[in-house]
């Protein structure tokens, strides 16, 4: 002990240097040293200080325990200073202070008796009354140790605003730093105490049931708290319901949404930990939501945020929001409005996805479904507002969109449902069941949605958008077994009730691997039935045939109606394709609307001149009189390179118009084969006589003779064969086809062939013939003349062989066709008329004989 003293002591006189040289703070330090190793010398040494300098070391103690944030001074312990400081000073503040913070700062035993000591000290009852900054600090002390003594005592929430009235920043700064591990004890008894007076947080039977709180400055309790805790949710969410008890609702709106984004972060913070957790409750943050849609709707204008957070609010928890938006919208009228609100709302959001539907560029893609997600949960909302989960109406409304947005399942629950309805509540019966039919079709039970959409189709008071969408549906069914032509049909009629909603249902409801064949299909059926209402059988009997004409010209304008609606579906789905527009464009025609239909294909051919467009002009100028624009058009056309377009145009033109395109194509190809016969000139021609043909069905003899001339001209000899084959083919007489094929066999150098051709047609012709050999240069002209001549060697030969001389006149026609035409050709070639005298022996006329040889004689 006696070391421990003399220790002491030596430090004691150590201070007194330091605190003489005027470093008291180095010197308390060494007096608490001094103290910790023997208290009584300790302070039998300070007490002989004089008081000036005992006054310096206990004002540097005071401030040591009022410095917050070190823990140790010079590795000494508050604790230490403070009881060296209650020894030298037993009723000191400071050290009376940092006691009781220590005790409030452990297990929070002694908070009665914390309060009445430091309310004793504040009256003064044992020293003066502090003053200043210790007083506040006393203040607050007082108050913590009151609040933590009962949370439910508005005694404490009322000291702290007593203090706060007084010097706001210095009560902030004093409870952020000697309190700062108390402010959620702090924020939760205010909150307790203030929560239950605003409807955002209690029912309307609990409003203003904590009576004693009523003395509790809502302002001022909110400014006090936002300045200690800012980003605390529960801070926000008492902001939020004085400021809308106050009716200041915008303000509302920003405190809420600021309460409900404090909430998100650590949402996502502790996501990457495996789990998630909500510093609030489900049922809170649903509770919030409607407030906030309470706000909202107060506030006026903002019908979109009013739907959305009810929505979300149902969506998160469907019992605390209904529970919360009676009691917010209690009044009937106001409930009703916002009932109303969604309504319009869903009804919005559904106009706005078919416009994205009906614009997408592409048939096949699901842009827009997103559209959906509010307008679903405006509906589920609705319904949960409604008693046994919504009526029947807002039911199908929700599977109908449910099955847009792609939930076939919960869609098909839904209306299987309401399906399964009693008679009597059997209403929108034939939507359910086309609903039912589509998440039939989606969830692969095709007999089972086959059923419901031929149950729509034949029900005796048809609701017109369901037939659409059963007939649609239908014809997708049709379309996956191959039945095309009733794909088609069914699709015709459903575009002739409702376009709009046609071409919706296919965006929408039929699945997106099918779309582009169904376009496919369907324009592909278009065509062939616009292309057969051309085909009628012809009837001898007059009468009849008046009647099956009459008959037929109906069907057919029946038809082009009907094509003319699919025509309209299919440029509705596929508006930048031109295959659509031009079936369009040749149902109007059919209809006689000719006008329309040019105005049509004018469009399309402003924008890229194609092969079909342009054959359409042409024809459709033809028949509106403007022969040169025609002719024009025809000229592109034929510069394009493909006119085989016209073979599908022409079996849809008029009688009248494939009369005038013949009839100009035919005047056309002669005028450039007049002009010259260069190469380039004579396959132009060859194209105008082409479409000339064609425009004829394949039966202008003129132009097939005209255009095997040019390709004789081209020597194209097997094409030009070819075309004479075809006109001998219903017109086997005609001289000029067999004179050509024959001609154009001989520059083949087929003997055979060619005299067969030449001896047919001087049977029919034979002046005509003469006519066209002399027409031939020397050399085919004498070829062709000894060809002739040696068949009819040959053919008198076997005449003789086979009968007696004389021979009757029938066995020797073609020889004296051949001698005939020979000697027409040639008259001074002695051998034709040698042939021709041998064919007069043979058959007995020996005077015509003797004459022929006197002939001969004096030409020699």
């Amino acid at each position: 002990m006696n070391g421990i003293h003399q220790e002491a002591a030596k430090l004691c006189r150590e201070g007194d240097k330091i605190l003489f040289s005027g470093d008291p703070g180095k010197a308390a330090a060494l007096y608490t040293h001094a103290f910790r190793n023997h208290a009584g010398s300790a302070v039998a040494h300070m007490r002989g200080l004089d008081p000036c300098r005992l006054e310096e070391v206990i004002s540097m103690l005071e401030a040591w325990l009022d410095v917050v944030s070190p823990n140790s001074i010079e590795g000494l312990s508050k604790g230490l200073v403070a009881v060296f400081l209650s020894t030298l000073c037993p009723n000191n503040i400071s050290a009376s202070v940092f006691k009781m913070e220590s005790v409030l700062q452990g297990a929070g035993h002694g908070s009665d008796e914390i309060f009445a000591r430091c309310s004793t000290l504040l009256e003064g009852k044992q020293m003066a009354r502090p003053g200043g900054q210790t007083r506040l600090v006393l203040e607050l002390t007082r108050a913590l140790a009151c609040l933590l003594s009962d949370l439910q005592n508005p005694e404490g929430p009322q000291l702290y605003l007593q203090a706060f009235h007084g010097n706001k920043s210095e009560t902030i700064r004093l409870v952020k730093e000697r309190q700062k591990q108390h402010v959620p004890v702090i924020i939760k008894a205010f909150y307790q105490q203030m929560s239950q007076k605003y409807c955002i947080f209690s029912d309307k039977h609990q409003l203003l049931s904590s009576l004693e709180s009523e003395h509790i400055d809502p302002y001022e309790a909110v400014e006090f708290l936002l300045a200690v805790s800012p980003d605390d949710i529960q801070i926000r969410e008492l902001q939020a319901a004085v400021l809308f008890s106050s009716e200041r609702f915008a303000e509302s709106v920003d405190a809420l949404t600021l309460a409900l984004q404090l909430d998100e972060p650590q949402t996502k913070t502790n996501t990457c930990n495996g789990y998630l957790e909500h510093p609030m409750s489900p049922e809170k943050r649903a509770c919030l939501m409607v407030g906030r849609a309470a706000a909202h709707f107060s506030a006026g204008g903002r019908a979109d945020e009013v739907c959305k957070d009810l929505s979300d609010a149902f969506g998160l928890h469907p019992a605390t929001a209904r529970q919360q938006f009676q009691s917010l919208f209690s009044d009937s009228d106001i409930g009703l409005a916002a009932c109303i609100r969604l309504r319009q709302q869903a009804e919005k959001g559904v106009s706005e996805f078919r416009e994205a539907v009906l614009t997408r560029p592409d048939l096949r893609l699901t842009k827009g479904v997103e559209l959906l997600d509010p307008v679903i949960a405006q509906l589920r909302t609705l319904c949960h507002l409604e008693s046994a989960g919504g009526g029947r109406e807002l039911r199908v409304r929700l599977a109908d969109c449910l099955l847009m947005r792609g939930e076939h399942r919960e869609a098909l629950s839904i209306s299987s449902q309401l399906a399964a309805a009693a008679p009597t509540q059997q209403s929108y019966q034939n939507t359910v069941q086309v609903l039912r039919g589509f998440s039939h079709l989606f969830t692969d039970d095709q007999k089972s949605a086959l059923e419901d959409f031929q149950a729509v189709i034949e029900h005796n008071a048809p609701h017109p958008p369901s037939c659409v969408r059963a007939l649609c549906g239908r014809g997708i069914l049709r379309m996956m077994g191959g039945s095309h032509y009733l794909t088609a049909l069914d699709y015709i009629t459903a575009s002739r009730l409702q376009l709009q909603d046609t071409a919706l249902t296919v965006r929408c409801l039929v699945p997106w691997n099918y779309r582009g064949l169904l376009c496919t299909v369907l324009l592909e059926q278009g065509r062939a039935m616009l292309e057969g209402t051309g085909e009628q059988e012809a009837d001898t009997d007059p009468r009849t045939q008046q009647e099956q004409e009459h008959e037929h010209n109906n069907n057919n304008r029946r038809i082009a109606v009907g094509v003319h609606a699919l025509a309209l579906l299919l440029t509705e789905l596929q508006p930048g394709a031109d295959g659509p527009q031009i079936l369009t464009a040749d149902a109007l025609y059919q209809l006689g609307r000719v006008e329309e239909a040019y105005r049509l294909l004018l469009n399309i051919e402003r924008t890229a001149p194609r092969p079909p467009v342009l054959a359409r002009l042409a024809i459709l100028q033809l028949h509106r009189g403007f022969l040169y624009d025609a002719y024009q058009l025809l000229k592109k056309l034929i510069h394009s390179g493909d006119t085989s377009c016209l073979r599908p145009l022409l079996s849809v033109t008029s009688t009248q118009d494939r009369a005038l395109l013949e009839n100009h194509c035919h005047t056309a190809s002669k005028r450039i084969l007049c002009g010259q016969q260069a190469e380039t000139a004579i396959r132009e021609a060859v194209a105008y006589l082409s479409i000339a043909i064609m425009a004829s069905g394949g039966g202008a003899v003129d132009s097939l003779l005209e255009r095997a001339r040019c390709y004789a001209l081209l020597g194209q000899w097997k094409t030009a064969i070819f075309d004479y084959t075809t006109i001998l083919k219903e017109h086997p007489d005609r001289v000029q086809a067999l004179c050509g094929r024959g001609f154009t066999y001989l520059m083949l150098n087929q003997q055979k062939e060619c005299t067969q051709d030449i001896l047919v047609a001087l049977q029919s012709d034979a002046e005509e013939v003469t006519r066209s050999m002399l027409s031939l240069k020397d050399k085919a002209r004498k070829l062709i003349r000894e060809w002739l001549g040696q068949h009819c060697r040959s053919i008198l030969a076997e005449s003789l062989l086979a009968n007696p001389v004389p021979c009757r006149e029938e066995h020797l026609r073609e020889a004296f066709l051949i001698g005939g035409a020979l000697m027409n050709t040639d008259c001074r070639e002695p051998r034709w008329h040698l042939l021709y005298i041998d064919t007069l022996l043979a058959q007995g006329e020996w005077y015509r004989r003797y004459k022929c040889h006197s002939y001969r004689k004096q030409v020699t």
